[in-house]
């Protein structure tokens, strides 16, 4: 008998998941490509201390700036986070695991060494 495998059809929208980061970031492209065209107006950038001048479009200094502010926030998340990590562990947040170990409970041990209870027991 002849080897029965039927390949399943290519399904739109599964394709449509699987590369979903890759249209994701064309469409993102896509968009800042209109924006930069559609803000062609000139503009020029004076750095402060008169450290020079850049003169662009107004679309792609809007974007240069979005870009240098996304990089600034990425460097203090990644500064934030291993701060926080070199500082160890945060607080427990659960009220009973954040007790003292030195309040009115009984040692572990306390059910094997009492005296109280059932002796002689027949089971």
């Amino acid at each position: 008998m002849a080897y029965q495998y039927k390949r399943r059809r290519p399904s739109i929208i599964r394709n449509f998941w699987v590369y979903r980061r890759l249209i994701g970031v064309a469409a993102l492209l896509g968009l800042m490509l209109w924006f930069i065209w559609a803000n062609d107006a000139a503009v020029t950038v004076a750095f402060p201390f008169g450290m020079g001048a850049y003169q662009s479009t107004l679309g792609v200094i809007i974007l240069l700036s979005a870009l240098c502010g996304s990089l600034l926030t990425v460097l203090a998340m990644t500064v934030f986070f291993a701060l926080r990590k070199m500082r160890g562990e945060h607080a427990p947040a659960d009220p009973v695991e954040a007790r003292d170990h030195d309040d009115d409970r009984p040692p572990p041990d306390y059910a094997s060494k009492t005296e109280e209870g059932f002796r002689n027991n027949p089971w």
